[in-house]
């Protein structure tokens, strides 16, 4: 049996070994509290910038996105034939029984924006693009994309009634190649067919 001396001594060892431990995380946290505060510092000097210096960045920043914006759909239309390939405004914008993927990628870059969904809904949205032309719809959309697993097309028009038939027929069709497809509802909701499913 060890004598109280030495347990007296180990007990000391392990309370100075916890004490060193204590401060060593104390330190730890100490320096990752100084690296957020010079963060939030070096934050606060940037927004020192001028109303005019921000306006000018933010020019600078639109003008970078649309080249990019050129560049890409540059590159997309390289070499195909499409009814709106020299289309330079929603007014010309041509809808017929002849408008292919194309033209829908034309539309979203007359809109200055993207497509964000899979090919499988192409044919869909054409249709759609065609019955929304019947009421005078003037073309404008925010955006047309994939979201918990429907078609999300948001156009200025007063036929929303469409819309949501098209965003539910969506959830019919596999949304990566087109064929007939099964809602699925999970962590990511999706419309597949038995080929494509996750």
């Amino acid at each position: 049996m060890p004598e109280p001396k030495d347990l007296m001594g180990i007990l000391f060892i392990i309370v100075f070994i916890g004490v060193i431990i204590k401060y060593i995380f104390k330190f730890i946290n100490w320096q990752k509290e100084l690296e957020y505060r010079r963060q939030i510092n070096k934050k606060q000097e940037y927004n020192t910038q001028t109303p005019e210096e921000l306006a000018r960045e933010s020019e600078e920043l639109k003008k970078q996105i649309k080249i990019n914006h050129k560049k890409y759909y540059d590159k997309l239309f390289e070499g195909h034939e499409f009814v709106n390939k020299k289309t330079t405004s929603l007014d010309e914008f041509i809808i017929n029984e002849y408008i292919n993927h194309y033209d829908l990628h034309k539309l979203a870059e007359l809109n200055n924006i993207k497509l964000e969904m899979y090919k499988g809904w192409n044919d869909l949205s054409l249709e759609l693009m065609k019955e929304l032309n019947t009421t005078g719809w003037n073309r404008k959309v925010t955006s047309i994309k994939q979201k918990f697993g429907e078609l999300r097309f948001y156009a200025e028009t007063e036929r929303g009634d469409i819309i949501n038939a098209y965003t539910e027929k969506s959830k019919t069709i596999c949304e990566i190649c087109g064929e007939p497809g099964k809602f699925y509802f999970g962590i990511w909701d999706e419309t597949r067919c038995d080929l494509h499913k996750t």
